[in-house]
């Protein structure tokens, strides 16, 4: 399962609609729909955000058996960096 497939797997369970979920984020639609074709990933407060919603692990909602491409370090860093200074 990919990360998107993922996305897509926990927004239904919780039974939102893109429109609802991006309401509920206060992003765009078209956002929520770029995640979950895996044309762009949610930043770390996204994550943060979706974790909480959801009400499952960070873990539970991004690490996959076989996750479809590893992100960097220096990415990681720079998005929890950048996630840290909004606050």
């Amino acid at each position: 399962m990919t990360f998107a497939d993922q996305l897509v797997r926990q927004r239904k369970r919780a039974g939102y609609t893109r429109k609802a979920l991006a309401e509920e984020l206060k992003v765009s639609p078209d956002l929520i729909s770029e995640w979950e074709h895996g044309e762009v990933e949610p930043d770390l407060s996204a994550l943060i955000k979706l974790h909480k919603l959801y009400q499952i692990s960070l873990d539970e909602l991004v690490l996959s058996p076989r996750p479809h491409k590893t992100v960097s370090a220096s990415k990681w860093l720079s998005q929890f960096d950048y996630a840290l200074k909004k606050k």
